[in-house]
């Protein structure tokens, strides 16, 4: 009995490996062809190389004529921060306003603001693009990063509501005094 077990536990086990190599083969392929001369890549299919190169490494590092990889992981650096620190400020500062104080149509407003969750991006695409276009933003930084400091990421207010919602008050108690 243990042995039959053992056997299909083997088969098992090299189906799986099987299946994993079929499913990395055109990954590994990729990153071997990458150091391929462009001649090599399709008449030499195998995954060893036969002639190594770095050219299209650096073909590919300059890949518009006066801009360079560098500049895009620069942009998206700068772009990513800015939206960090803009989301982290502002959306708690509205989901504490949400979580904590009282004040006047609070179910209201919140029920509204998670409304806007279930509203596809699709639809607000265009608007906003006017709205960019009429402020001469496009092709800049600005619509990626202003309204992230107005607290328009409503997944992450609503997380951080239910966050606040489940400490204590006597941290903001103790903390005022």
């Amino acid at each position: 009995m243990a042995r039959p077990i053992r056997l299909q536990r083997l088969l098992t086990h090299l189906f799986i490996i099987l299946f994993g190599f079929c499913m990395l083969y055109p990954v590994l392929w990729m990153i071997s062809s990458s150091f391929k001369p462009e001649s090599h890549i399709f008449s030499q299919p195998g995954l060893l190389p036969h002639e190594t190169t770095l050219q299209n490494y650096v073909k590919g590092w300059h890949v518009v004529r006066d801009q360079t990889f560098a500049t895009f992981f620069k942009n998206s650096f700068i772009i990513s921060s800015l939206c960090v620190i803009a989301n982290l400020a502002t959306c708690s500062m509205a989901a504490y306003a949400f979580g904590r104080m009282n004040f006047r149509f609070r179910k209201l407003w919140f029920a509204c603001m998670l409304t806007t969750i279930m509203l596809p991006a699709h639809v607000t695409l265009i608007p906003r693009y006017a709205i960019f276009h009429y402020l001469d933003w496009v092709n800049t930084i600005l619509p990626l990063t202003v309204p992230k400091f107005l607290a328009t990421d409503t997944f992450f207010i609503f997380l951080m509501v239910q966050f606040i919602r489940g400490l204590p008050k006597d941290l903001d108690e103790s903390a005022t005094i």
